[in-house]
């Protein structure tokens, strides 16, 4: 098995070169250690600018203007804060108004009026229809009255319905539209997302912002890492991580305080702090040397993190003797406080546990004190969330609504017979039903 590691070819330069371990741990990886004289470096992580990004994939031309300049133009790359996105959902939520006012509401107004149909050819239009010499009126009136029919009355005219409540449901549901359209603009304006890495016990600020809004408002609340744990699985794979953090404002007193963890977040105002990450930043060892008088000396050494295989790796390497240039590497597989040893050859030495002294070692020993986790925290603001919530819970309500059927009914008494006739906008086998039951109060 092969590990890529750098060593020292100069006071100040480094060269990379391949060694061959054999027995380093139970998995192949591959794993890079960075080593000076005085001090470690772990690597410099480069940000890249979209811009750059932009040009380097979308440099083809279209019409001889090349494409980025239209990613740029219509904001593609974020379409969400677009002034045109925007637009159109104000666009919307306008059309949507003028429906409401223009056609769901006169159509409300007109379920609500009663109307008589006195020509016998109007009933030819209905669902149901059903035609008799005579009738029990009183009968069937009271018989509507139980089944919650509303009737009015015209000399030998019966008009009557019921669910009228179903008429609201177009116009609740326009205005649940409206209400999530109106809360997505302004969390689109006013929110921001913040993604922080922060090590444990350090207390930090919104600083690093990867998304804002156009009039967004950054809070400048201080939030401190109490404690940061996390817990594994039976097969060594991590299974939960938790950070307990607290909330403090400019006095420094805590205003609140919680352990989060994945979909477990930190709700304070407006805010929302979410468990996304973590990451091991260096280890605290002691120096110890027995066979001289000098004091023992506490080092905090950075580790590198490499990806392998779905799992993360730690390493670094420090300087155990400055007189023989002896040199160890350093190897961490999580947080749980075991440390695996080599030697610069890449050769195994042991394993090592938090809290125990490398007693292998002629002169300076060391002791593992500390493994320095940090949590990843990402910090969102969404002012328009509550508003998206109710207009989505009122969209529920009006879906409710809207399977309620609205049913209507009438009766035209003339010379020569008696004609009954319903119809309804759902559930017509019910009405079939209730016509059935209705039948009986008409005879011949």
């Amino acid at each position: 098995m092969e590990v890529l590691a750098l060593t020292n070819n100069s006071a100040s330069c480094y060269v990379l070169h391949c060694i061959t371990v054999f027995d380093i741990l139970p998995l192949e990886s591959s794993v890079c250690s960075l080593m000076n004289t005085d001090c470690f470096a772990i690597g410099v992580i480069s940000v890249l600018d979209a811009s750059w990004l932009l040009i380097d994939n979308y440099s083809f031309s279209i019409i001889g203007i090349p494409f980025y300049k239209f990613i740029k133009l219509f904001s593609l790359a974020n379409i969400y804060n677009s002034f045109w996105f925007i637009s159109l959902l104000i666009l919307l939520s306008i059309s949507l108004l003028s429906c409401t006012f223009i056609q769901q509401l006169p159509t409300l107004n007109f379920s609500r009026r009663y109307y008589f149909y006195k020509q016998p050819k109007q009933f030819n239009r209905l669902f149901l229809k059903l035609e008799s010499t005579q009738v029990a009126k009183r009968k069937l009136i009271f018989n509507l009255l139980i089944r919650h029919y509303s009737l009015f009355f015209q000399r030998n005219c019966i008009y009557a319905y019921k669910g009228l409540i179903s008429r609201l449901g177009p116009i609740i549901v326009h205005i649940s539209l409206i209400c999530i359209l109106v809360g997505s603009c302004i969390s689109s304006i006013k929110g921001f997302t913040s993604q922080e890495l922060i090590p444990k016990s350090e207390i930090f600020h919104i600083q690093n912002i990867i998304k804002t809004g156009v009039f967004s408002y950054i809070p400048q609340d201080s939030f401190r890492i109490n404690d940061f744990w996390s817990i594994y699985n039976k097969n060594g794979d991590i299974k939960q991580f938790y950070s307990d953090i607290s909330i403090l404002n400019n006095k420094g007193i805590e205003l609140k305080r919680k352990t989060i963890s994945v979909n477990n977040p930190l709700l304070f105002k407006e805010l929302s702090l979410y468990q996304s990450d973590w990451n091991i930043l260096g280890c605290r060892l002691e120096i110890v040397n027995e066979q001289s008088n000098l004091p023992s000396k506490i080092i905090q050494i950075p580790v590198l993190k490499v990806n392998q295989n779905n799992s993360k790796l730690w390493i670094s390497s420090f300087r155990a003797n400055e007189k023989f240039n002896e040199n160890s590497i350093l190897l961490l597989r999580n947080n749980r406080g075991q440390l695996s040893i080599f030697n610069n050859k890449g050769q195994f030495l042991k394993t090592q546990n938090l809290g125990e002294i490398d007693s292998t070692r002629k002169f300076n020993q060391f002791n593992f004190l500390e493994i320095l986790p940090s949590t990843g925290i990402q910090i969102k603001s969404d002012p328009g969330l509550k508003l998206i919530y109710i207009g989505f819970f009122i969209l529920i309500l009006s879906s409710l609504i809207s399977y309620l059927s609205f049913s209507e009914f009438w009766l035209l008494e003339t010379t020569r017979n008696v004609i009954l006739g319903a119809r309804t906008n759902r559930s017509k086998v019910n009405l079939r039903l209730e016509m059935l039951n209705l039948q009986r109060f008409l005879f011949d």
